[in-house]
């Protein structure tokens, strides 16, 4: 819940909700918010916020040192305001989340504690007398006071336009526009036209809502198991993903699979024609090898429309790379990198789920999934940038899968 406080004589609004930055049509008005690198935070309905600091960012400002670097964990706390603050800042941006106020000063401290000693922060802002309680194996920083001259970031936006204004506007813009029809069909009626057969194309994606249920349900599912077979890897992937584990796999449709090896114990030959049979009559497709099976099940990921509007300006690979180091920061043995030979995509490696990766991956929009698996307990998820393909808007209507 958004807060005004008081830190050091200044009004300053705490609790706020950090996400990406969209891009904004040049014809809307700006939303009222706090914007902070190609972070935001909109507060709609909030004009009385309009021009207050973020305390976040006079916290920062109060610091001796820079924090561009490093991931930083801020604890704050007021009694005479009953405020206890805690928020945390990674490579001079707020962490996308959340801003948090607590009611008691026990659980703040609680959280505190945990936070600094879980490994995810490289150093501790905090007030001197929080700084000897807190006891961090981590670096502290002391807040001091402000300089004269700051520039912290602040609440803007633009109030709701007087209604005799907006309707001049509007009538001076469609006045511009009947000229330029009229003056635009005098032209084109004196211009030879070639004839020319267009065909209606439309950009499209794929649905990733139906494909991650469908994914995450096939495996819920259950598979038929055989004697002897350990499953090693498992994954979704549509026909345009490079998966390894699909290389030489006939794709036309999206699938899910599981890749089993066999236990050296069990007798092969056993083992393969006991595979065969209790798959049989089943949905799921098998391809025995000599040491190894393959399952398949075919999965929904059908083809959406992209709205005009819907598609932003693709990041960098290093700023993708920084977004989803971001957004994943905390999840045990994390590793995220740029693979080489595979374009622009970003892979994320840590122990967990496969459903686990989906609902993280959900906070970064503009992305598309390339690759989904799980080898063991390490979950592999490659994210590009979204780039829609244009076909034929006959035969999306047609078929859209």
């Amino acid at each position: 819940m958004v807060r005004v406080v008081t830190y050091q004589g200044t009004e300053a609004v705490a609790g706020l909700t950090w996400d990406f930055r969209k891009r904004r049509p040049f014809w809307k008005a700006a939303p009222i918010a706090a914007e902070w690198s190609d972070r935001t935070a909109f507060l709609p309905d909030q004009q009385d916020l309009l021009g207050k600091p973020s305390l976040l960012s006079l916290l920062a400002l109060s610091l001796p040192d820079k924090v561009n670097e490093d991931a930083v964990l801020f604890a704050y706390e007021d009694s005479a305001q009953d405020l206890y603050f805690m928020a945390i800042m990674v490579r001079g941006k707020p962490k996308l989340a959340e801003e948090t106020l607590f009611d008691d000063r026990d659980a703040f401290l609680a959280s505190v504690k945990q936070e600094s000693g879980r490994g995810q922060v490289n150093r501790l802002a905090t007030t001197r007398d929080l700084a000897e309680l807190a006891q961090a194996d981590i670096k502290v920083l002391v807040f001091e006071d402000l300089a004269d001259s700051i520039q912290p970031v602040r609440v803007t936006g633009k109030l709701p336009e007087n209604a005799s204004e907006t309707r001049l506007i509007a009538g001076a813009i469609g006045l511009v526009c009947v000229v330029a029809l009229v003056f635009g069909g005098l032209f084109w009626m004196n211009r030879a036209e070639p004839e020319r057969v267009e065909i209606p194309k439309v950009a499209v994606i794929v649905d990733r809502d139906v494909f991650e249920e469908s994914c995450l349900e096939a495996f819920r599912e259950g598979w038929p198991r055989a004697p002897g077979w350990d499953i090693v890897r498992e994954g979704c992937a549509t026909p345009e993903m490079r998966d390894p584990a699909l290389d030489g796999t006939l794709r036309v449709k999206a699938l899910a699979y599981r890749e089993y090896v066999l236990d050296r114990s069990y007798n092969g030959e056993i083992a393969r024609r006991a595979a065969a049979a209790v798959h049989e009559g089943t949905s799921v497709s098998l391809l025995i090898e000599n040491q190894r099976l393959f399952s398949t099940k075919v999965i929904e990921a059908p083809l959406t429309e992209l709205a005009q509007d819907g598609a932003e300006t693709p990041p960098a690979p290093t700023d993708l790379r920084d977004m989803v180091a971001e957004v994943f920061l905390g999840h045990l043995n994390l590793s995220v990198s740029l693979p080489g030979g595979v374009g622009d995509r970003v892979r994320v490696e840590f122990r967990g789920s496969l459903e686990d990766a989906l609902t993280t991956a959900r906070r970064l929009p503009g992305t598309a999934i390339s690759r989904l698996s799980r080898k063991g307990d390490t979950v592999t998820l490659d994210l590009s940038p979204l780039e829609p393909r244009l076909i034929p808007r006959s035969s999306f209507e047609e078929d859209p899968t």
